[in-house]
C-alpha cells in the first residue's frame, strides 16, 4: 500500500527542507544578536538537509509502511521511525519495544526488506545478546 506517490513525498521533503531551514536561520540570527558566533555551518547543514530531501524522495517504502514492517518482524511496538542520514542509499531506522526489550530496526527505502536488527544493547557483532 503506498500512501503517498513520489510526487507528494518530493512536495513534503521540499517543504520540510524549506521549513527547517527558515528554523535554522533564525536560530542563527537569535544567537548573532545574543553575541554568539554562527559558526559558518550554514550551507553544510543545508547542504545536509538538501541530501536528506533527495534520499527521502527517492525511497519508496514510507515510514508508516517501515513501522508496520519492523512491527510485524520483530512482535514489539514500534516508539521511533527515521531516516537514516548515514547510509548511502534510503533506509528508515525503526526503534521498537522498550527497556530491556529495545531494538533497532532497519529497513531498506526501496525494497521495505530488514537489512538489520539490533539489541540496544549490543554484545555481539552481529547485535545479538549473548546467551552465558
Amino acid at each position: 500500500m503506498k500512501s503517498m506517490t513520489t510526487k507528494n513525498k518530493l512536495i513534503a521533503a521540499v517543504l520540510s527542507v524549506a521549513a527547517l531551514g527558515g528554523l535554522g536561520a533564525a536560530g542563527i540570527a537569535n544567537a548573532e544578536s545574543l553575541g554568539m558566533k554562527g559558526g559558518g555551518n550554514d550551507q553544510s547543514e543545508a547542504q545536509e538537509d538538501a541530501a536528506e530531501a533527495r534520499m527521502l524522495s527517492s525511497a519508496t517504502i514510507t515510514a508508516s509502511d517501515a513501522a508496520r514492517i519492523a512491527a510485524e518482524h520483530t512482535g514489539l511496538k514500534v516508539a521511533e521511525v527515521e531516516l537514516d542520514d548515514e547510509a548511502a542509499t534510503p533506509a528508515w531506522e525503526v526503534s521498537v519495544g522498550s527497556g530491556a526489550d529495545e531494538r533497532e530496526v532497519k529497513i531498506d527505502g526501496k525494497t521495505g526488506k530488514v537489512l538489520s536488527v539490533q539489541a540496544d544493547d549490543e554484545d555481539d557483532e552481529d547485535g545479538e545478546q549473548d546467551d552465558d
